[in-house]
């Protein structure tokens, strides 16, 4: 045998290496492949970033810009102007960080409810858009012309029942000074005069606008929507931003919304109705504290009178008019310090009573208590305050939620806790009270009976003047605290500070220009990229020529390169192209591998699948070895799918022709079926008819005397056998054949099929494999090679 180069030595199977054992062509990837694949398709992703570039600018044409709105202003923990301990003071006492009150005001300033009464402040329930031709606009509070609800109440229909408010839309057109056109959704366009009533849902409205600045322009269109305030508030609650900063009592509020005025307003407005519904939630604690000191001081102002009459009466009947001696005024004096006490004690029992009262008679429900500090103070006046806030809370909460909801169960535990306590301290209070008015009516006792020692008369002025300054210390005492009440309410603020006012953006924060041009730009390089990276990684077929040499590790004697002529024989004296001379290479490297001793050489040309070029490659091989002098036949071994006979000769022959069908039954002799060629040197044996059992045929004893007068008459017998990944002929020609050209195809050649293929060579059922890779392209690889014939 000649010297074989490096390149073309066959190279051994090694059974027990990784290679084999790693061997998983459907998940393997070559990424140097890969990579000059995604360089090859450069012009996709050039498309694909300019489609994606134009879908970004028209994303941007016609999308509404977004502002964003923030302000900040600091919450502070109301105390009450109550003592004793609470639990935020014990937590921060203890070195606990107190978050619940500042969590609990961040949750009211996201509730539905103060959301609502911004809308309904501001009038949000009644948008403006103008129609553009790219997109629509909202006009915030246009100047010179606005909506005007004429109904303040509900509609009612028929029968005397409330129907509910509808609502709709509709859309204008300035057409002069004095009228509008009225365009409704149905194609009904009606011309109304400025101020008079039209109906929008079920309810009727007027146009009013600035006399001074009439909007005209017939070509303009407003569409004017009366939307429900509560989807309104729940859209504007959706994007309202509230958060704690850092652990501090600052709370952070941000807004989104197409128009930066309406946004700020939004948020400015928010913060003027959280302020109200603190005093609101103040006021009204205060209110019962009020409604008992009127009460008790109506009661009191008619016992006074009374005691006023009886006074005047007295003197006038038992004729008195001089004023008490001065032990009388003694003793009066000691039962006026001790009955004032005893009139504040008495004050506070009553308070203490009226809450117990309140306590039992909601029984499961709840009720804000009456508190005064002046009267209550210490742990129970803690405990009320916190108690009626929860109140306020929860049926704030109540407004955006059902009282199933899990939240209002949390609610209720920590209500009855705070009642459950409120009682054992009224309880424990109301004793202490009673004990102490009990020391005071014993103080009280032994003067009075020195007082029942005196005069008649004395004695009974006496008496009666102690119930006059009883009642007007009493009097006065109510007067003072209600008066201090009503200051209290009066002065009420809200707990919070403003810090930064809202202010808006200069420039949208969405749509995000640089971020979306980044991200078309990426998804131009990502969708062509993707869809490549994923055929070459899920692609079921061989793709590059790496993956081959990689998967089937046997010496390669050619590269054949793509060429649109695959159906007939491309190789000529005169054709000096770029496949044509990958034949001639072809050829040369085979010159290699066979030796010189050998009168003739058995060539078996095969594949794993249809398709891969096997016929067409056998027919240029041998048209290539006849042009170098040698007597070179083809034989047609696929009678299953023929192709030789069209590609090597142009005549076209019938299929039922004679041919090695017709030879291996028997009813043709060897001369018949041998057919010479226009191309000197080449000869031709097609399959003939196709046979039922062609693998049948090629076990019979006559192919093997055929072979071997074709091995006495030419110098290189050529054998196109069909597919060994697909039927078994191929193998039944092993002791015959000198080498085995196997084709694979870039492109065509199944990955799958490769493992099989494999175990076949190694157990030794095809005899000197080598590879011929077919479907290279020039323009991708070996630099200088083909191109240089084209």
């Amino acid at each position: 045998m000649k010297n074989i180069p490096e390149e073309f030595a066959p190279q051994p199977w090694q059974t027990g290496g990784t290679e084999r054992d790693d061997f998983a062509p459907a998940i393997q990837l070559d990424y140097g492949a890969l990579m000059g694949r995604l360089a090859r398709n450069w012009y996709w992703f050039v498309l694909a970033i300019a489609a994606c570039i134009g879908a970004a600018w028209l994303h941007l044409r016609y999308a509404t810009p977004v502002y964003q709105a923030r302000t900040t202003m600091l919450i502070q923990e109301q105390s009450g102007g109550q003592g004793g301990l609470s639990k935020q003071v014990i937590a921060s006492e203890l070195g606990f960080e107190n978050t619940y009150v500042i969590d609990n005001e961040i949750y009211m300033l996201r509730s539905h409810y103060l959301m609502e009464r911004v809308v309904n402040l501001l009038g949000l329930d009644i948008s403006y858009i103008h129609l553009g031709s790219v997109r629509d606009i909202e006009i915030y509070q246009p100047k010179n012309f606005g909506l005007v609800l004429l109904d303040t109440a509900a509609t009612v229909v028929a029968g005397g029942s409330d129907e509910s408010i509808q609502y709709g839309s509709v859309m204008v057109r300035f057409d002069n000074a004095n009228t509008f056109s009225l365009i409704r959704y149905g194609g009904d366009t009606t011309s109304v005069a400025y101020g008079e009533p039209f109906q929008i849902g079920n309810r009727n409205f007027a146009m009013a606008v600035d006399p001074n600045d009439v909007p005209y322009d017939d070509q303009a269109i407003y569409q004017v929507n009366v939307m429900n305030p509560f989807n309104v508030a729940s859209g504007y609650q959706g994007s309202l931003g509230v958060s704690q900063v850092g652990k501090s009592g600052v709370v952070g509020m941000t807004l989104m919304d197409p128009v930066p005025q309406k946004a700020k307003d939004i948020l400015n407005a928010l913060v003027t109705v959280y302020e109200q519904q603190i005093v609101e939630e103040q006021s009204e604690t205060g209110g019962k504290t009020l409604a008992f000191l009127e009460e008790r001081l109506d009661y009191v102002t008619d016992e006074l009178y009374e005691v006023e009459s009886d006074v005047a009466n007295f003197k006038r009947s038992a004729n008195l008019t001089v004023d008490l001696q001065s032990q009388g005024a003694d003793y009066l004096a000691q039962m006026n310090t001790a009955d004032a006490q005893l009139a504040e004690l008495q004050i506070r029992r009553d308070l203490i009573q009226d809450i117990s009262n309140t306590l039992e008679q909601t029984g499961d429900g709840y009720e804000m208590l009456p508190v005064s500090s002046e009267i209550i103070s210490g742990v129970l006046a803690q405990l009320i305050t916190e108690y009626n806030t929860l109140i306020f809370e929860r049926e704030q909460r109540l407004e955006s939620v059902t009282p199933d909801h899990p939240m209002m169960a949390t609610y209720n535990e920590q209500l009855e806790d705070l009642k459950r306590n409120i009682d054992r301290s009224v309880r424990s209070l109301l004793r202490e009270t009673n004990e102490r008015v009990a020391k005071i009516e014993e103080r009280i006792r032994p003067l009075q009976a020195q007082m029942n020692r005196m005069p008649a008369n004395e004695q009974r002025m006496l008496q009666i003047m102690r119930q006059q300054t009883i009642k007007q210390n009493l009097f006065m005492f109510l007067l003072e605290k209600r008066e201090e009440a009503a200051l209290t309410i009066a002065a009420q603020v809200p707990n919070t500070r403003i810090i930064d006012r809202a202010s808006s953006s200069s420039v949208p924060i969405s749509p995000n220009r640089p971020a979306i041009y980044l991200l078309a730009i990426g998804m131009g390089l990502f969708v062509p990229g993707s869809v490549i990276f994923l055929r070459e990684l899920l692609g079921t077929r061989i793709g590059t020529e790496k993956e081959i040499m990689k998967f089937m590790p046997y010496p390669v004697v050619g590269r054949i390169i793509k060429t649109s002529d695959h159906h007939q024989v491309i190789v000529t004296k005169t054709n000096r192209n770029g496949a044509a001379e990958a034949f001639r290479l072809l050829r040369t490297n085979l010159g290699f591998l066979l030796s010189n001793d050998q009168q003739s050489s058995v060539i078996m040309v095969t594949s794993s699948v249809s398709g891969e070029g096997k016929s067409f490659i056998a027919t240029n091989l041998s048209a290539a070895l006849a042009l170098s002098k040698k007597r070179v036949v083809v034989v047609g071994l696929d009678m299953r799918k023929p192709k030789l006979a069209e590609m090597v000769t142009d005549e076209k022959l019938d299929h039922k022709a004679t041919g090695l069908s017709n030879y291996l039954i028997g009813k043709s002799t060897y001369e018949e079926i041998l057919r010479p060629t226009a191309q000197e040197g080449l000869s031709l044996i097609t399959s003939g008819p196709l046979p039922p059992n062609p693998a049948e045929l090629l076990m019979e004893d006559r192919m093997a005397t055929l072979i071997e007068n074709l091995r006495r008459d030419f110098d290189v017998v050529i054998l196109d056998a069909p597919p060994v990944g697909v039927v078994t002929d191929g193998l039944l020609m092993k002791e015959f054949v000198n080498i085995t050209l196997f084709i694979t195809r870039i492109g065509v050649t199944p990955k799958k099929s490769i493992g099989y293929i494999n175990e076949m060579i190694e157990a030794g059922k095809l005899p000197r494999v080598n590879l011929v890779i077919n479907g290279i392209n020039p323009k991708a690889s070996y630099g200088y090679g083909y191109g240089y014939y084209e």
